[in-house]
Formats: structure tokens, sequence, C-alpha cells
């Protein structure tokens, strides 16, 4: 399931474990910024003064070019439509979108290639996995244009709040950056091409944080990008035990779990500079970031977002579902489908001149902490499951000494299945707490139909 040459770079010494990184760099920055990156940019910043009509007319032709070709070229569209009686000719605007029922993760997750565009060979595509709250990986195939978009997209987003991507940055996320085992500093590893320090979110306790915030202050990042759960214990170690402003990069990226607004009132606090947070997902179908302003932007440009509730368009000011459309993903394009998040419309306009529908805020992706006995809080534990067969999963802790998951499997799970999960998790929470492995045939919801990919009760 995982690859022998992790298990190779865990046993490293860090000095080969930083050679494997910088060679990684290099892949990533190749295909992240390589190609058409410049020219993708470049029109995105041009259209950052758009007006808002602009932006719709764009996303109506973008829409029904999608359309026309899932219809002809893609599997699981071609079936749909011809079942529901349907032409691409039926589809010529957004409202349009709703005689195409919602798409269920399921569906994707259980045959990933009946998505895919039958013109796009093996070779001109790749496979990444998402991490999402439901704690399911999916698999979503892209090609190299495609991921250069969307970087583009994230990188307007940085150069829109006075962010220099070309700049320092340090990282705290959820790579596995050395050995859960390690008792000794460096927690870190750096990648040249990308001019990022990455950080181990899987070593942040009391004892280490020192290192932490040591190494951070003389490397002196422009930009952190982080978790919020892996800043917020950093600032509130900050402020308890240095003083605010002891490191001050420009700004702070926040991704991937919700950043509730204490943990953002902490994080600017320490760090003494803004905290701009940003949406999106592993499918590529929806992209919002906070401007200077505080107001989460979505792009139309880059996918079609319904807010509904109950299957009818939500009312703005109520918590809604998040439904996208993608449409810079043309290998494996997605209509309608159920992202898993819930969000509330604005009404307001916002004054930083970016003319794009705006999210009140964003209420997706809750997580807890898991507290090891040795005082680590790990959040986010999803990226676990990467490529194993189950379908959904939930991690709770009654007990400082013991973590219960429970799984719901899928096809292919076997007794060694169980035993590969373990390995992958103690590679986040070492080897001191009992793991205990219910497998269940479902996991029950909480409010408003979300899964709570981590419970803790203490």
């Amino acid at each position: 399931m995982k690859s022998n040459l992790e298990r190779i770079y865990l046993v490293s010494p860090v000095i080969l474990q930083n050679i494997f990184v910088t060679i990684k760099g290099y892949s990533i920055e190749r295909t992240r910024h390589g190609g058409n990156y410049e020219k993708f940019l470049k029109e995105l910043l041009s259209r950052n003064s758009w007006s808002f009509d602009s932006y719709l007319t764009y996303q109506k032709r973008k829409l029904k070019e999608m359309i026309v070709n899932a219809y002809e070229y893609v599997p699981f569209y071609k079936k749909l439509f011809k079942r529901l009686g349907l032409l691409p000719s039926d589809i010529n605007s957004v409202k349009d979108l709703t005689k195409i029922p919602l798409l269920n993760k399921d569906a994707v997750r259980k045959n990933p290639f009946d998505f895919i565009d039958v013109r796009f060979k093996a070779e001109n595509k790749s496979a990444y996995h998402t991490t999402g709250t439901t704690g399911t990986p999916i698999k979503i195939y892209a090609n190299k244009v495609t991921r250069q978009w969307n970087y583009a997209f994230f990188d307007n987003f940085q150069i829109s709040n006075g962010l220099d991507p070309k700049k320092k940055r340090a990282t705290l996320g959820g790579r596995i950056i050395c050995h859960p085992n390690q008792t000794s500093p460096p927690y870190w590893r750096y990648s040249p091409a990308q001019k990022n320090l990455l950080f181990s979110s899987y070593h942040m306790t009391n004892e280490n944080l020192p290192y932490y915030i040591d190494k951070l202050e003389k490397f002196k990042p422009d930009t952190i990008d982080s978790y919020p759960s892996s800043i917020y214990i950093l600032s509130k170690f900050i402020l308890e035990k240095y003083r605010p402003g002891i490191i001050s990069p420009k700004g702070i990226i926040t991704s991937a779990a919700t950043l509730f607004k204490e943990q953002r009132e902490v994080i600017e606090k320490a760090f003494n500079c803004k905290v701009f947070d940003q949406y999106g997902s592993a499918e590529m179908c929806v992209f919002a970031g906070q401007c200077r302003f505080g107001k989460y932007h979505l792009r139309p440009d880059y996918g079609v977002t319904e807010l509904i509730k109950d299957n009818d368009p939500a009312v703005p000011g109520s918590i809604s579902e998040i439904v996208c459309t993608g449409l810079i993903n043309n290998i494996m394009p997605l209509i309608r489908y159920r992202v898993g998040d819930l969000a509330i419309l604005d009404t307001k306009e916002c004054d930083c001149g970016l003319n794009t529908p705006i999210l009140k805020e964003v209420l997706g992706r809750i997580d807890d902490f898991i507290v090891t006995p040795d005082g680590r809080k790990i959040g986010r534990l999803s990226p676990v499951l990467k490529g194993f067969p189950v379908k959904e999963a939930q991690y709770i802790q009654k007990r400082v000494d013991q973590l219960i998951v429970r799984i719901v499997k899928a096809e292919g799970f076997e007794n060694k299945t169980e035993k590969d999960i373990e390995i992958e998790l103690r590679k986040r929470i070492g080897s001191e707490m009992a793991v205990k492995i219910e497998k269940v045939n479902s996991i029950k919801r909480g409010p408003g139909g979300k899964l709570r990919t981590v419970i803790s009760e203490i």
C-alpha cells in the first residue's frame, strides 16, 4: 500500500532524508510550476479586475464545454445522460445543472475510472488521493496542466494578499517528515527547489516546541503554510513562553481544516501578522480564499459552487451543503459533486475589489485533537488511510493511552490491511498508545449530517 521508498526514507539518516526531500521537491516543482504555469498565473492576475458578470459569462462558457466533453467522452456521464434522456444542449446555464442528480463520493470511490475522459492515456495522467473530513480517501486523476492551473489559482490567492509564492516558506502539514519515534531535533527537512522548510506536525510536544521556534526564528520564512491545529499549538506556546512577534512572517496561510475564530486571534497575536484561510478540495472542483478583509471569495472560474439545503438552493445566511462542479480538471470532471462540507453564503459585497461570490463562513472540516501519552497533540489523521480499502473511518479517544479506530470496510479489506493501517497510524502517534480497530457497518453522523473524523473525550 505504502511505497518501499517511504520505508527506506524513514530509517535513513537525516542527511539522506534531506537528499530525498530535495529530489522530491524538484519533481513537485516541475509538476506544479513548470509548463504553462506562468501563462496561467498571468491570466488569473488579469481576471482579478473582472466584473461579476464577466466571471459568470466565462463560467457559463466553460461549463457548457465541460458538459459536452463529459457527455461524449466520460463513461459515467454518457450512461447517466442516456438514462435521464438528456443532451448537452439541455444544460445551458448553472440553473440547468439541477437536471443532473447530485453525485455522492461512493460512486467515485467505487469506480474512479468510470469518471475519466477516455481520450487521456495512462501516461498522461497521475492519481492523487483525497484526505477529506469523512476520513475516506478517493482516487482523483489529473494531468500536469490541471495541476498547474490549480497552483496558479493558489499562487494568485497569495499574491492578491501581498504574499510572494517564490520566497521562503515554512510548512506544518500532514507529510511524514521524520520517524514517529524520533526524540531529538531536527524535526524538519528542507526542500531547496521550493524554498520550503517542512516541519513535522507529529512531534509538537512542549519539550520539542522550543526547537521549532528557534529554527523558525533563524529561517525567517516569508510565509507559513499550516493546518490550523498545528500553527495554533505553536502560537499558544509562543504566547505562553516567548514574546509575540518573535517570528513575524508577512502572512500565514491555513487550509485543510476548519479555522476557528479563537484560533485565528491567537495565531495573529503570536506571529504579529494576518492569517489567510483557503478552502478547497483534492477533487479540484471548488476554490475559495480569504482576502485582506477576511471574506472567503469563491472562484467561479475554478468551478461552479452550489449551496443547497434539502436539495433546494439555500437561502443566504443559512447553513448549506457545498455541491461543486469542477471546471479545471478535464481528465476527471465531477458534476454536482457532494464534497461533504458545509458553508454559509454571504450577501454583502467586499471592498477588496474581487467581484466574486462570497462565503460568510466555512463550517466543514471540524476535527478534534488526539493527545498522545507524551503530550503531543495530533490533528487530522485522514492521510493515514490513503490507498487503503476503507469507506469511512472515525478516531475516538476516551483515554490518553488508547485510541479507538472505527472502520467501515470496502472491498479488498483483509487481515493484513488492518495491520498495515496500524503501522501507518503509528507513524503519527508513536508506539505508546494502544490501538483498537473496530470494524462497523456504518458511522453515526453529527449535527447537519457531518461526520466527525476525530472525537476526543479527554
